[in-house]
């Protein structure tokens, strides 16, 4: 009879594990089930100047690393081991699959006058805005 109640907790959580984990992390990036995104909160341009972000323009020398989260949004990883947010405006197609390459103009790269090009497609993704990440 045990054996039966332990392959019951097994099942339950084998099939139910997953969706509270990829729910938790839709939550964590701001991103609800339907693809939407979470409003951003406010912060201020003194907050955002120590992420490196002045005038929604980051110094693109500071980023170490990046990584895509979903067809929403990337994190940029800075030299210093901070990280940012990086939200497309939309829907960004391929980007999981593929990555995606930026070019900066003047060392800086702005939110709502950049995009970022999908590898593989070349389709562009315009890029809604650049926040900091915990």
């Amino acid at each position: 009879m045990k054996s039966w109640k332990r392959w019951t907790i097994f099942c339950v959580v084998l099939a139910f594990g997953p969706q509270q984990l990829l729910a938790e992390e839709r939550h964590r990036y701001g991103v609800s089930q339907t693809g939407q995104q979470a409003k951003p909160e406010m912060v201020t341009d003194a907050e955002l100047a120590l992420w490196g972000i002045v005038d929604g323009c980051l110094n693109s020398r500071l980023v170490h690393y990046f990584y895509v989260l979903n067809s929403h949004a990337a994190v940029l990883e800075l030299a210093g081991g901070k990280k940012v947010l990086m939200r497309f405006h939309g829907d960004c197609q391929g980007v999981e699959q593929y990555g995606f390459v930026h070019t900066a103009q003047n060392d800086k790269f702005c939110a709502d006058s950049h995009s970022i090009r999908v590898l593989q497609t070349g389709d562009r993704c315009k890029v809604e805005s650049l926040e900091p990440y915990p």
